[in-house]
């Protein structure tokens, strides 16, 4: 009996143990919940021109993400050929008019350089601007035109254009201002 006592004791004392560390995981799922707050307040700062849902904007965004991170790797190859097929229609037709070249030439940090055409807009402008940087949300203009950007303290930078044709993102070079 002494020893039936003696066990009951010892099991006793090995469920009481045991209880305490069924509540560690609960203390390890404040961190998901920390992660959904961060992420819903991303869904808010994104949408807040469109009605999406939540599943759509996940898929544009990693589908965004992932055709930047391709581009990276594009534009660190200065590898024209690849990056072409990334613009829109649009984009290209207005960023080879030798008109919008001359123009965007008259920007350049440096002077009398030229851009003749968009292989030369490519290397010497979309490159150096988008070079080491990192996107890391989009926001909504409409369902079929969004902004990567970087998130600065109060402000995006927005270093993508793209507009969705046919099921599929592009990147849209935004044409000159004034």
């Amino acid at each position: 009996m002494c020893k039936l006592l003696g066990i009951l004791i010892i099991a006793a004392m090995f469920a009481s143990c045991s209880s305490t560390k069924k509540t560690e995981p609960e203390k390890a799922s404040a961190i998901p919940e920390i992660q959904k707050d961060e992420a819903d307040a991303e869904f808010s700062r994104s949408t807040t021109n469109v009605s999406i849902t939540k599943e759509e904007f996940l898929n544009d965004k990693n589908e965004i993400l992932e055709i930047i991170a391709k581009l990276s790797h594009i534009m660190a190859d200065y590898d024209y050929q690849r990056w072409i097929r990334y613009i829109d229609p649009d984009s290209v037709a207005y960023w080879s008019d030798l008109a919008n070249l001359k123009k965007a030439s008259k920007r350049l940090p440096i002077k009398n350089q030229k851009l003749n055409s968009l292989n030369d807009y490519f290397r010497m402008v979309f490159v150096p601007s988008r070079k080491e940087r990192s996107v890391e949300e989009i926001r909504y203009i409409s369902r079929d035109s969004v902004k990567a950007v970087e998130v600065r303290e109060d402000s995006d930078v927005v270093y993508y254009n793209f507009v969705k044709i046919n099921g599929k993102w592009m990147v849209k070079i935004p044409p000159l201002q004034g």
